[in-house]
């Protein structure tokens, strides 16, 4: 991180101070060597054998690669593999080398047995600039940018992109300073800095730049706990370009509890990077969090300065140039892969640390540039999609793989693993798991090797629980109710959609409807969740929840015995009298009634009111009788 450095800089030291050291050069650009194959036998005519290893010379026409296939196919053949040329593990000339802790951790000088970096392979360091005429960077740089003042080929002698630059690139074998991760490849430095600080829309200015002029990597040892989308977009676009992007996870780790995200080191398809010092302990400065993909050496790292000079510096922003400099050595070493499968070798060969597996300090672990070399990638397994009722997980090995275990996980944990010993397909039982998760299936072989994982997102074939419905009147147009969250719910009437609602995330929902509906009428409520699986139908009727009308009353006087007038068909007509009933009876089916009271002195008040099957009641007539 760019903030922390300058911090520091007063203190760096100059290159003639360190020890001179001169050993035998290592060629630059070398491939693995292999003199035919070597067999190891299990059994010969029939008797076992401990330790026979022959040396098999490979076909003219035929492949080594063809050959171990074809070996190992024979019963008696324990494995195959290529009979390797091996070479003196020396050192590069440049004194400051040996001062250079990193690259012993990182087993640099294994890796460089294979290559020391292509000259085709173009890492962009956005950031404060370049000293170009560097004697460790010269020859190296490749279409420069300024977006501060917006020039090609002239950028500031940035004393952060010229430490970056050195740790990434720095020449070895020329008799002076330190080396690179990766010695032989270029750099094209943006500069995106003006004075301390560099704005959002001139680093996504230099993403831009980087993506047009063909950049395998970039470098941002850079970040801010602000996020913003804009920039988000620019590194997805370089992302989907093929482009590797690598940022600083922040050197904010001593604030404790109070560390966040950094962006762009937070951003999806970023690798973040976290520092380890010389002991592969955490320094107290590098950020922690669960964002944070991979770790290396940061901590009193050696490099370039501007001006011909050497200094130490330390950060994630050192630790970042680490990554992006093995990366560029895989990728130089391997062309034909692409951006994720550079990735995910970064994080397979990586030293773990901390706790077991990838954690919130080191991710996947510490960097390791000889195992990456070592390694290869294999083809990836093809897996058949599954759900959340499924319990197995079913699919086609690789063509190219004989030997070893289909590996099946999620991001908390193993689901299984099944062991393929020449099998073309496999099948693993796992327990059923809730729809949204993603499961990763790979391949690895006996000798660690791993295909990219297979990432399979659990589909929701479940459907949601019926919805509950609370009573619908037919003096309404809501239907209110409790069904999953956020599902639809749908109200019908035979085959008609009367209306539709989203449940909230509480899983209440009100529907309105298109016109009441009458007493009796049944509804039919479904709820389809947002994977298109529809709940099984809650019938309601619909009650009757309209009182009568108040009924009309013939005139009552002083001799009425029977009172008569009009109500609702077949409702029940009652009659008070100073709060008490006097007289009940049933309206007729033509809507009449004849209520038997004892006979009322004038000028009491009758109530008279009608209450239907439902026991809805109607508002009462006022009668008062007359002499």
């Amino acid at each position: 991180m760019y903030k922390l450095i300058g911090a520091i800089l007063p203190v760096l030291l100059l290159f003639m101070i360190l020890p001179n050291y001169q050993p035998d050069a290592v060629s630059a650009e070398e491939t693995p060597q292999s003199d035919g194959v070597i067999v190891k036998y299990k059994e010969m005519n029939g008797e076992p054998i401990n330790d026979l290893i022959e040396k098999v010379e490979v076909p003219k026409g035929e492949t080594t690669d063809n050959l171990i296939e074809e070996l190992e196919e024979q019963k008696n053949v324990e494995y195959a593999e290529p009979n390797y040329l091996f070479k003196k593990m020396e050192s590069p000339n440049d004194p400051a080398y040996i001062d250079q802790w990193h690259h012993k951790k990182l087993g640099t000088n294994a890796a460089w047995t294979k290559t020391m970096g292509s000259k085709e392979m173009i890492v962009a360091i956005i950031d404060d600039g370049i000293d170009r005429g560097h004697g460790d960077l010269k020859g190296k740089i490749v279409n420069a940018y300024d977006t501060i003042r917006n020039r090609k080929n002239i950028v500031p002698a940035g004393e952060h992109g010229t430490h970056i630059a050195g740790i990434i690139a720095g020449s070895a074998n020329n008799g002076i300073g330190g080396a690179g991760v990766a010695p032989n490849v270029k750099l094209m430095p943006i500069n995106v800095f003006d004075g301390e600080y560099a704005d959002t829309a001139d680093i996504i200015d230099a993403i831009h730049y980087a993506v047009q002029n063909k950049a395998n990597i970039i470098n941002m040892s850079l970040g801010d706990t602000s996020y913003s989308e804009a920039l988000n977009k620019a590194v997805q676009e370089a992302y989907k370009k093929g482009i590797l992007i690598v940022a600083a996870a922040g050197n904010e780790g001593d604030m404790g509890k109070n560390v966040q995200r950094v962006y762009p080191a937070a951003f999806s398809n970023v690798i973040s990077v976290a520092a380890t010092d010389n002991r592969d302990k955490r320094p107290s400065y590098s950020n922690y969090h669960s964002t944070v993909d991979i770790a290396a050496p940061g901590d009193d790292i050696l490099s370039t300065l501007p001006n011909g000079k050497y200094g130490w510096m330390s950060g994630t922003s050192m630790a970042t140039p680490m990554v992006t400099g093995v990366a560029a050595l895989i990728w130089s070493n391997e062309p034909k892969l692409n951006k994720t499968e550079v990735e995910y070798r970064l994080y397979d060969s990586a030293i773990d640390l901390g706790t077991k597996g990838k954690d919130i300090y080191y991710g996947n672990g510490r960097v390791n540039a000889k195992k990456a070399l070592e390694m290869k990638t294999l083809t990836k397994p093809a897996v058949t999609a599954i759900s959340d009722k499924d319990t197995k997980v079913t699919g086609k090995v690789p063509a190219d793989f004989k030997t070893g275990t289909v590996s099946i996980y999620t991001d908390k944990k193993q689901l299984a693993e099944v062991k393929i010993n020449g099998e073309k397909t496999f099948t693993a039982t796992i327990a059923k798991q809730t729809a949204g998760t993603t499961i990763f299936t790979r391949v690895i072989d006996k000798s660690g090797n791993k295909s990219v994982p297979v990432s399979c997102k659990v589909q929701d074939k479940t459907a949601p629980a019926k919805p509950s419905v609370n009573t619908v009147g037919d003096n309404t147009v809501k239907v209110t109710g409790k069904a999953e969250a956020s599902t639809n719910v749908t109200i019908k009437t035979g085959s008609t959609v009367l209306g539709k609602a989203n449940a909230n995330s509480a899983g209440k929902f009100t529907v309105t409807i298109s016109k009441k509906q009458k007493a009796g009428k049944v509804l039919f409520a479904t709820a389809t969740d947002k994977a298109g699986n529809t709940s099984s139908i809650t019938k309601v009727t619909v009650v009757d929840k309209t009182a009568p009308s108040k009924p009309s009353v013939n005139t009552v006087n002083t001799k009425t015995t029977i009172v008569t007038g009009k109500a609702e068909a077949n409702s029940t007509v009652s009659i008070k009298q100073s709060g008490k009933v006097i007289g009940s009876a049933a309206a007729t089916t033509k809507a009449t009634f004849s209520v038997r009271i004892p006979k009322q002195k004038a000028g009491k008040n009758l109530y008279i009111y009608a209450k239907d099957k439902a026991k809805n009641v109607s508002e009462a007539r006022k009668v008062t009788v007359k002499k």
